[in-house]
């Protein structure tokens, strides 16, 4: 399907390397994509998990992915066969393929809720279960396994945090109403974008639509204060920013 994105400002907070692919897409269909990263990956120091002992691997994204695989080349350490690995969503996957990593699992929506639906995840008492995360992240999966009964081991391979921006590009943003929309694919990225922007663009980004991924988003946004907020699916950005460019959807 072809989308038509004429005439559309969509700012873009996904970090740049990430957000490069929606970017091009966007312009390709017509539109303007003003990349303005609010999220910044950094590696951390971690210690190598026992991963022979385990049963299950949980990558919770593609950085984890990448943050992982790059500290078990540098001690020469291979991905034991046996061990069965879940993938987030399809980017996570690919990402684990391009390591020759067997992905065994793959929830049907790239969020935290659907993963925990998954057959393999209900029944792990006493499963010896490795989860690889960023940094300050959502609690909900390693909660919810504990309280199955697994045996968890956490591991953060990488931080977020606010990237270097300029303030004055920042404030022509908002002064200058150069933006119809803004997508959010993180808590944590609104978070940073309104302190970002801070206090005098507040009633800017309240009344400037954004776009979010998932409901639990939608719920992050009107708590900010935010007053349109259109509903899409990762899979489905485009299609969505489609609609909202002809005006088929409104948000809540």
């Amino acid at each position: 399907m072809s989308y038509f994105l004429q005439g559309l400002s969509v700012l873009n907070t996904r970090p740049l390397t990430q957000g490069k692919a929606l970017s091009d897409a966007i312009i390709q269909a017509g539109g303007t994509a003003i990349e303005c990263p609010a999220l910044a990956i950094e590696a951390v120091q971690f210690s190598l998990p026992a991963l022979h002992q385990a049963n299950f691997a949980i990558f919770i994204s593609a950085n984890a992915v990448n943050y992982l695989l790059t500290e078990l080349d540098k001690h020469n350490i291979q991905w034991p066969e046996t061990l069965k690995v879940i993938a987030v969503g399809h980017a996570t996957a690919a990402m684990l393929k391009q390591h020759d990593i067997r992905v065994d699992f793959i929830p049907q929506e790239s969020t935290s809720e659907s993963l925990l639906k998954l057959d393999c995840l209900q029944d792990v008492h006493d499963a010896f279960i490795l989860l690889f995360k960023g940094g300050e992240g959502r609690p909900d999966i390693a909660n919810t396994l504990v309280s199955r009964g697994a045996n968890l081991t956490t591991v953060d391979v990488y931080k977020r945090v606010i990237p270097e921006y300029n303030q004055q590009y920042i404030d022509s943003l908002w002064q200058e109403n150069a933006v119809d929309i803004i997508l959010f694919t993180s808590q944590q990225a609104m978070q940073n974008i309104f302190t970002m922007f801070g206090n005098e663009a507040h009633s800017w980004l309240c009344h400037t639509p954004c776009l979010v991924i998932s409901e639990r988003l939608a719920k992050a946004a009107a708590s900010l204060g935010i007053q349109q907020i259109i509903i899409s699916k990762p899979e489905t950005v485009l299609q969505s920013l489609h609609q909202f460019n002809q005006g088929l959807v409104h948000g809540k």
